[in-house]
């Protein structure tokens, strides 16, 4: 028999990640720039436009042995578009290190850094479609680890 952890949604903190001032930023440009948001653990929402997905949380993100997993769902919402909202699931509360863990794992998978809004910058000087559509941003997984072993799993799917 499969055990599977059942979420208490009743119970949820929200982080807030502010964005570069400036910088334009889409969710769902960024989350939906191909295919790999459509596999698990992903679940996007085209009507709410929201990501939802398990992050872990660790003070040591090496340390198995306190590592735990809780359901975060990312949205961007239209009243407050220079962040994103992180509604994380089934605690009351998150210490520093913890927000800090979360935060870091969504700026890696939507890539919002200054390094990468230069790369981003540079791509689209490059190509104008890109600016103009406001599109460059590709969407990875919060883990290399994730990322290579979708990887090697997806190189020979037709």
């Amino acid at each position: 028999m499969q055990h599977r952890q059942e979420i208490d949604r009743r119970r949820s903190v929200v982080v807030e990640l502010p964005l570069e001032d400036g910088a334009a930023f889409d969710l769902e440009k960024a989350v939906c720039s191909h295919g790999l948001f459509m596999m698990a653990p992903n679940r996007w929402d085209s009507l709410t436009k929201t990501l939802e997905r398990p992050l872990r949380l660790s003070e040591n993100i090496n340390d198995d042995d306190h590592e735990q997993s809780l359901l975060v769902r990312i949205s961007q919402p239209s009243d407050s578009p220079h962040s994103l909202l992180l509604r994380v699931f089934g605690t009351n509360s998150l210490c520093t290190i913890h927000q800090r863990s979360l935060l870091g794992q969504v700026r890696r998978m939507v890539r919002l850094s200054v390094e990468e809004n230069k790369r981003l910058k540079d791509f689209q000087d490059i190509c104008g479609e890109a600016k103009e559509r406001e599109v460059g941003r590709v969407f990875r997984s919060p883990t290399l680890f994730e990322d290579m072993v979708k990887c090697i799993l997806l190189c020979n799917c037709q």
